[in-house]
């Protein structure tokens, strides 16, 4: 069986601060270290289940260039850089994969359980509100994964998105790294994140047959709130965006698809 582990660095261990999340930043070699071996472990979990299994990791922060491929199992595959895939970043994701995992999640822009909440790009989003719930990167993922009739069966990451998953899905396995606390973070140390990531991954595949993708939505009522006016102006020249304040516009779309076409070109 095929599977697809998607990472990102906001929800690993430690991760306190913009700053740590970013290459100027002083701890960024340690915290790029921590969701390299966090992306290990799940990889490595997966095979624990069994070593046939196929396990491709891809790199889901900024550039892409993030996770040191030298500290993956032998057997895994990692998908460096941008892919530019319409349908989110998920590069070459599709109908044969038995399930989605993501690693190093993080609450959506404007939800208060980590100090690096944000929803794609934190200098340009406020708020998502999907049918009038308030999405992150996880239901994006999660959803697009739907979308290829593949179930997400575990989300690692602050105490946030391992809620946002458990109402998404029940089903989802889910593994808190840390909970926020104003601008900081009481978190879990990496070594137990570590340990903790591998054993859950390994009962997520083996349980992959028995989770079922969330149902989609007949009808996608989307609000995007940007935190500036002249972005919310230009993306409102999509087709079928309309302003309804000067720094919120809403899309339409029974396809989900169309949906995520939505989000490559105005986030």
């Amino acid at each position: 069986m095929k599977f697809y582990v998607l990472c990102d660095i906001e929800g690993v261990a430690a991760l306190s601060c913009w700053d740590d999340a970013r290459t100027t930043g002083r701890f960024y070699p340690a915290m790029a270290q921590e969701m390299s071996l966090e992306a290990a472990s799940a990889a490595q979990g997966i095979l624990d289940a069994d070593g046939s299994h196929e396990v491709i990791v891809e790199d889901g922060h900024g550039d892409g260039c993030n996770i040191d491929c030298g500290l993956l199992p032998s057997r895994a595959q990692l998908l460096r850089g941008v892919t530019h895939e319409i349908f989110g970043k998920t590069g070459p994701f599709d109908e044969s994969f038995g399930g989605l995992l993501l690693v190093g999640y993080h609450a959506a822009a404007s939800a208060p359980q980590n100090p690096t909440s944000h929803t794609v790009v934190s200098s340009r989003i406020f708020q998502l509100t999907v049918n009038g719930a308030l999405w992150g990167e996880m239901e994006i993922s999660a959803y697009a994964a739907a979308y290829r009739g593949v179930p997400t069966l575990l989300v690692s990451g602050d105490e946030g998105v391992c809620d946002a998953a458990r109402r998404l899905n029940p089903d989802i396995i889910t593994l808190p790294t840390k909970a926020g606390y104003g601008y900081g973070v009481l978190s879990k140390t990496p070594q137990r994140v570590q340990e903790e990531l591998r054993q859950l991954a390994r009962e997520a595949a083996c349980r992959a047959d028995m989770v079922s993708p969330p149902a989609l939505p007949s009808h996608f009522h989307v609000e995007l709130t940007y935190l500036h006016h002249y972005d919310a102006y230009g993306a409102s020249h999509y087709p079928g965006a309309a302003l309804i304040s000067p720094t919120t516009l809403t899309f339409d779309a029974d396809d989900y698809g169309e949906v995520l076409r939505f989000f490559y070109f105005v986030i």
